[in-house]
């Protein structure tokens, strides 16, 4: 009979000579302030790396999570495959430490880089469930649910419920006790609902719509996706349950630098600031880099009008579609910056200090598992393993952009044109 070496890591040997209880999160040694960031981990040579959405650095991770879960939902995702795993931490740059990334909590986890696209604009909160399928998108004075059963697009005119307490016993359906949950938001239905679906009438309905988002994790069934919070709905007088997110406000979604870089010719930058202006940066006929002004507006279509001046004074507008990979692709312009269906990659520099290049793969891989397996010493995430399956299952209605799966690139930019940016902003500011 012959045997298998089985490697164990520095560290994995540390843990068991020493004894360490692991069971008990490690004090967080960074004084630096904590921030939420959103973005793809991945292994390279037993260390995993974190790059923030629309960034082109990467950093280095030290998992502070309890029961170091960051890293236990990165094996359980990946199967020690090397892809990339989207995420939603908190966590802060230590640069005593290398510019190392400590993450202290994880928030969401699921998807892929792809992820990073995927639109929450405007929206307060998005909910959603799979027994049967449905889709709550939360806006301050109304919720819109999207249903298969019954089929249709119903519209319920809702105001905020206020309670004197933060917290309420809660009884879920995979439970028997109540525990103490924070309630995060309560809407109720105010007034009568409009509805896609003329079929069904209005007094069909027994209870008045109300949904409810509760601080407590959760497991979309459909994807396996970790998510921070638990929706409650009663919908045509049924009870349902789901997981929920928060919005984004679209201007932090579209602000940032996008750049197009045609064949043979010129690359083109702008930046738009949460301002609502915008900075835009070419190269004339002689090479020499050239600033004009302007001001954007994010129309309801959602699509982006310039309204530019040029060096000469001379007004012009551009129009993009927004695409949804984030792209703006221009629709009408001059074109003598770009021909009509250019395309403009967004990048979104990330404040952090430090960042690399991700390391390459190990030349030689072997079938050692790559980081420690955390499981060995650790309980596993109260969710089942089972119900962490990263693409044996349908897309997410949380999280997945169920569009169009481009990976995020990283920013290949012009550095001079960058600086004139940079440039530009200080002298008007």
């Amino acid at each position: 009979m012959t045997g298998k070496a089985i490697h164990i890591s520095p560290v994995f040997m540390a843990l068991i000579l020493t004894g360490c209880a692991v069971d008990k999160p490690r004090p967080f040694p960074s004084p630096a302030p904590l921030q939420t960031l959103s973005g793809v981990i991945v292994e390279r040579q037993e260390q995993l790396w974190f790059q923030p959405c629309y960034e082109k650095r990467w950093w280095p991770v030290q998992d502070f999570t309890v029961q170091q879960e960051l890293t236990e939902y990165y094996q359980q995702f990946t199967k020690y495959s090397h892809k990339d795993l989207y995420v939603e931490l908190q966590g802060a740059v230590d640069v005593t430490l290398d510019n190392t990334l400590l993450v202290k909590n994880v928030n969401t986890v699921g998807g892929t880089a792809a992820t990073c696209h995927f639109r929450l604009d405007d929206i307060l909160f998005r909910a959603a469930g799979s027994k049967p399928h449905w889709v709550a998108d939360i806006y301050p004075d109304h919720v819109v649910v999207k249903s298969i059963n019954p089929l249709g697009r119903f519209s319920f005119k809702t105001t905020a419920v206020t309670t004197d307490t933060h917290s309420a016993d809660v009884i879920f359906a995979d439970e028997t006790e109540a525990e103490p949950a924070y309630t995060v938001a309560h809407y109720r239905e105010s007034g009568d609902e409009k509805s896609g679906d003329k079929r069904r009438q209005p007094s069909s309905r027994k209870k008045p719509f109300d949904i409810t988002i509760i601080e407590k994790r959760c497991v979309d069934t459909a994807s396996g996706t970790l998510l921070p919070l638990t929706a409650q709905m009663t919908f045509l007088g049924l009870s349902y349950e789901g997981c929920a997110r928060q919005g984004r406000p679209a201007i932090t979604e579209v602000a940032g630098f996008y750049w197009y870089q045609p064949q043979g010719g010129h690359q083109v930058m702008f930046k738009l600031s949460k301002d609502y202006k915008v900075q835009l940066v070419s190269r004339d006929s002689f090479g020499k880099a050239v600033t004009e002004h302007g001001q954007w507006q994010y129309l309801q279509s959602g699509k982006l009008i310039f309204s530019m001046r040029d060096a000469e004074k001379h007004e012009y507008l551009m129009l993009f579609r927004r695409a949804s990979n984030g792209q703006l692709v221009l629709q009408t312009g001059s074109d003598r910056l770009a021909a009509l269906g250019a395309t403009f990659q967004l990048w979104q520099p990330s404040d952090l200090p430090g960042g690399q290049r991700l390391p390459a793969e190990n030349a030689n891989p072997t079938d050692k598992p790559p980081l420690i397996k955390a499981s060995a010493f650790v309980e596993a995430p109260t969710q089942q393993p089972s119900s962490l399956l990263p693409s044996a299952q349908p897309p997410s209605l949380l999280t997945d952009t169920l569009l169009e799966d481009a990976p995020v690139q990283a920013a290949d930019i012009d550095d001079e044109l960058l600086n004139e940016i940079i440039v530009d902003d200080n002298d008007h500011h």
